[in-house]
């Protein structure tokens, strides 16, 4: 097996301080989105238009700064993408029934059906990356990533 850059002279029973993590963390947060990116080469979507796809799937129609809120993204950087989306025919605006006024944003069936694809690229992607751990060790490294993750978002 190669060794990552950031692994050099890594033992698994090293003492692990908090850099030592942070730079793992980065490391694997990097080879994972390399991974996902090398899938995604052939389907046309930029970067980031992927987790569209899964929140808007995932969610429903959502108005563009509701949208902007669940990627972490500002709104204006949710309004491009979305109009970039729009023009490929992956997404469509449509009036809330509730409120005429609100504009939500909504998978057309070419964008369901991309979004179905995304979830087997992160499948497999994410099968290939968790391969050597059992069920037990992924559960607590999930449970391990959203302690850090929920401890360092504002």
């Amino acid at each position: 097996m190669s060794t990552a850059p950031g692994q050099a002279g890594w033992s698994a029973d090293a003492p692990a301080d908090e850099a030592d993590v942070l730079v793992a963390l980065r490391f694997a947060e990097r080879a994972a989105r390399k991974a996902v990116a090398e899938e995604l080469a052939g389907s046309g979507l930029h970067t980031g238009q992927e987790l569209v796809l899964a929140k808007l799937l995932h969610h429903g129609s959502l108005p563009v700064a509701k949208l902007a809120k669940v990627l972490d993204v500002e709104v204006p950087t949710a309004t491009k993408t979305t109009q970039r989306m729009e023009a490929a025919g992956l997404v469509r605006r449509v009036k809330s029934a509730a409120d005429a006024r609100q504009v939500g944003i909504e998978l057309t069936d070419r964008g369901v059906e991309l979004a179905h694809t995304v979830q087997e690229i992160y499948d497999r992607a994410g099968r290939r990356a968790l391969a050597a751990l059992s069920p037990e060790d992924r559960r607590i490294m999930r449970n391990l990533l959203w302690t850090i993750t929920s401890t360092l978002e504002p």
